[in-house]
């Protein structure tokens, strides 16, 4: 019954979807930088673009449980959310590879999760409350 519970509460479930749209990010940002264009802005658009909308489509039914039909509304204030959380991600991102010499994975991974706190708050209490 505990276990149940944990896995039930929204946090949890929100971490739980933020990993797996962050691996996918992280993914297909690194595939984008490979194979399609070397510049780390692009490939970042690229893969925040794909996991922003995964992330809504998550979060909306299963992590908040939200059926309301404003569907618009609440994207368009997703969308602020991750607009503002992907200045945050790219500022990062470029700090730890162009200053502090990280290498482009880690460099990913610090900036999704410098974000995701952030994102769980603004969502929670403003967009799918």
């Amino acid at each position: 019954m505990a276990l149940k519970r944990v896995v039930n509460h929204s946090l949890v479930q929100y971490i739980f979807f933020a990993v797996l749209t962050s691996v996918i990010n992280v993914l297909v940002y690194l595939v984008s930088y490979k194979f399609l264009i070397q510049s780390i802005i692009i490939c970042n658009i690229i893969a925040y673009a794909l996991s922003i909308t995964l992330s809504f489509a998550f979060n909306k039914k299963i992590v908040f449980k939200n059926n309301d039909k404003k569907i618009v509304k609440q994207f368009i204030n997703f969308l602020i959310v991750k607009f503002v959380s992907f200045i945050i991600d790219s500022v990062v991102l470029i700090l730890c590879h162009k200053v502090l010499l990280i290498n482009n994975f880690w460099s990913k991974i610090i900036s999704n999760c410098s974000t995701t706190a952030n994102n769980y708050f603004w969502q929670k209490n403003k967009v799918f409350k």
